[in-house]
């Protein structure tokens, strides 16, 4: 088995500027270190002499590789190409040809070399013109040859390490997405769907981008406040059916730790900002829960608001990850 000598430091700055190219998130060492060790028991990742040489298996790297890219949300955690296999399997009973499935990863691999950006559906149609193959094989060569790829070590020569963010800027500060139409970008969507225990401890103005942008996906316009002085309204959604100019529904956002309840008055105080803009309806949105008196006052006396609780919030997150399947997630 080949295998790789060198410093510790030197194998962090591979992995970071790895990670950083792959995933666009740049991540503290500590950080690194804290998941592998959650399954990978190495003596010299637990010692952290940073100055000693190591002899590590490429298999070993590409598993640790591939596992960080995953607990940051950057690869599903399970395979997407099974199906394809099948078809594969189905094509080489009825036609014997073991060479097409041989050549599926080198073929892919020298795409990407030409242009990064094709997607797997461009890369089929380049096959199925290429090598005269049906469509449907084509499209499953490409899928596994672009997963196989995406999951290697060896990052092609015309992928640049650009546009890369600081994993902390999601904690320490507001993130202003480089596209104005969007209000997080997706990589930090992705973190936080395989992570949402740790909503709560995002930068306040990012857990507001972060349910503004779960409502622009699903359709709705939707306005950021400005986060200070707003009166109590951090986002309004407008439906695109309304007759009125008035707002579908306004949002109050909440971020707190879960032992930090949402009281009474706040909701009391949020539903005459409710009827004040006349609204069709109010949501608040917490990565923590409403205290119980919260959600009876709006029982007893017809309040008409929502809310948006922890699980809820983290569900969100799980349905804006790019290899989501979309869920049913709002609850009163």
């Amino acid at each position: 088995m080949s295998a790789v000598t060198f410093s510790l430091r030197d194998f962090y700055d591979a992995a970071t500027e790895y990670v950083g190219i792959k995933a666009g998130l740049l991540i503290d060492r500590e950080i690194f270190k804290k998941i592998l060790l959650e399954t990978f028991d190495q003596d010299y990742l637990k010692k952290d002499d940073l100055k000693k040489f190591v002899r590590i298996r490429v298999e070993d790297i590409e598993s640790m590789f591939t596992y960080v890219r995953k607990r940051v949300g950057n690869l599903p955690t399970e395979s997407q190409t099974r199906k394809d296999y099948q078809v594969m399997k189905e094509y080489l009973q009825k036609t014997g040809d073991i060479h097409s499935l041989g050549i599926s990863t080198s073929l892919v691999n020298n795409l990407l070399q030409e242009n990064i950006n094709f997607s797997p559906e461009q890369i089929a149609r380049r096959i199925h013109k290429e090598k005269k193959l049906p469509i449907e094989i084509s499209r499953a060569m490409a899928n596994i040859g672009y997963e196989r790829c995406d999951e290697s070590c060896i990052i092609p020569s015309s992928k640049k390490w650009d546009k890369a963010s600081k994993l902390s800027d999601l904690f320490n500060c507001e993130i202003n997405s480089e596209n104005e139409n969007i209000f997080l970008e997706q990589k930090f969507l992705d973190y936080l769907a395989v992570n949402g225990h740790e909503i709560e401890t995002i930068h306040w103005r990012n857990f507001e981008r972060f349910c503004a942008e779960y409502f622009r996906r699903e359709g709705y316009k939707v306005i950021l406040g400005p986060g200070s002085n707003d009166g109590g309204v951090d986002i309004r959604v407008f439906s695109d059916t309304s007759k009125t100019t008035a707002p579908h529904m306004l949002i109050q956002c909440k971020r707190y730790k879960a032992e930090n309840k949402v009281s009474i008055e706040t909701v009391k105080s949020f539903y005459t900002d409710v009827l004040f803009e006349n609204a069709t309806t109010g949501l608040i949105a917490t990565s923590s829960y409403i205290a119980p008196g919260g959600k009876s006052i709006c029982d007893t006396r017809g309040y008409n608001l929502k809310f948006a609780e922890a699980e809820n919030i983290r569900n969100w997150g799980r349905n804006m990850w790019k290899y989501s399947k979309p869920e049913q997630n709002l609850n009163r």
